[in-house]
Order: C-alpha cells, then structure tokens, then sequence
C-alpha cells in the first residue's frame, strides 16, 4: 500500500475543550494561543526526533530531513456536526529532501509508532499553558476498573 500523507489531528482534551467552547472571550483567546503553539513544538519534536528520510538499498541509511517537513495544515472551529469544536488537521508529506536534494520517503512507521507520543506532548503542553495563564491547576486522573473488570 502507497502512503502519500500522514494525519495528525491536534484538538484540546476534553477539560481544556469544555473551557474554550463556552468560554468568553480572553479564555477562548488564551487556548487557542496554547493551541497553536503546541501544534509548532510537537512538529518541530517530530522533526528533530521521530521524522528520517530512508536511503540505499531497502532504506538502510537513514537521515533527517534537513529542510525540515512538508505539510498542509487545516484549521477548524466546529466538527462536522456544527458543535464547537477547536481542531487542526496536518497533512504530513511522507516526501522529504535529502542532503544531496533528491527527495525520498519519510519512514512512516516510525510516524506512526509516535503518534501518540505526540498527542501526549501535544495535550500536555496545552494544558501547561492554559493553566499558567488562566491560574488553574490540574490533577492526575485515578483510573479505577469498570464493571466486569
């Protein structure tokens, strides 16, 4: 199978969404900022740690893209529904340039190992700013068993 492409989708936990979607103004202002930042960090993370361009035979040289990734990056307030919801999606190429300038693939299965790594980073980055800004605090969830556990 050909894999052209590789979708991340950045949105808010569901705390951080729950304060944004009926928020006023300044609150909707200060996540969105956290939003957008997080997004260049675990893109700049992915870069740096996960993204390699394969080369030689059956890929066995390795390199990181040196001029950085190629994507597209789609913005949205709402989800298909017409419900508020903050989102980005980004298109990552599985294309990238090499030292010498020909271009090669990205190893997508090392994308895709790391995927949620980077939501992690992504949603613990957000939450981090939102609560330094906004004066909140958070606290580790208890995982309890559900019935028939």
């Amino acid at each position: 199978m050909t894999v052209t492409g590789v979708d991340f989708v950045f949105r808010p936990q569901p705390s951080i969404h729950l304060l944004w979607a009926p928020g006023d103004e300044e609150t909707r202002l200060v996540i969105e900022a956290a939003h957008e930042r997080a997004i260049v960090r675990v893109l700049e993370w992915i870069e740096d740690e996960v993204a390699v361009i394969r080369y030689g035979t059956n890929g066995i040289y390795r390199v990181r893209p040196p001029g950085g990734l190629v994507a597209a990056r789609l913005h949205h307030y709402e989800a298909r529904s017409g419900m508020p919801l903050l989102h980005d999606h980004l298109l990552l190429s599985v294309k990238g340039q090499r030292l010498d300038g020909t271009w090669g693939s990205i190893h997508t299965t090392a994308l895709r190992e790391n995927t949620v790594a980077a939501s992690a980073l992504y949603n613990e980055l957000v939450a981090a700013e939102v609560c330094e800004e906004l004066g909140l605090a958070t606290e580790p969830r208890t995982v309890t068993p559900g019935p028939g556990r």
